[in-house]
């Protein structure tokens, strides 16, 4: 049972990290600077993200919170939120 949630949590953490993946090909594509490194962070991914020569990190336990609350939204909208949140926070920070 337990070997059947560990595999189920790494399916779901893998479609999360290939959606992302799909949000860095689009800043690619959109002529944006951003990039992105995954790491395993507890258990789940964090990712460490440079927009505009800017670091936040993003946790999958992040999105997956803000999934159950925006239902509506998708993977790669919640994590451009995420960002944007986070290099807000940033600026006001730095002001």
């Amino acid at each position: 049972m337990i070997l059947l949630i560990h595999s189920v949590n790494t399916e779901k953490l893998e479609r999360l990290s290939s959606e992302v993946q799909k949000v860095n090909e689009e800043a690619r594509q959109s002529f944006y600077e951003m990039s992105s490194v995954r790491k395993p962070c507890g258990s789940g991914y964090e990712w460490e993200v440079t927009v505009y020569g800017r670091k936040v990190s993003v946790k999958s336990e992040d999105i997956f919170k803000l999934q159950k609350e925006r239902l509506h939204l998708s993977v790669p909208e919640i994590f451009k939120e995420i960002v944007a949140w986070k290099l807000k926070t940033l600026t006001i920070l730095e002001s």
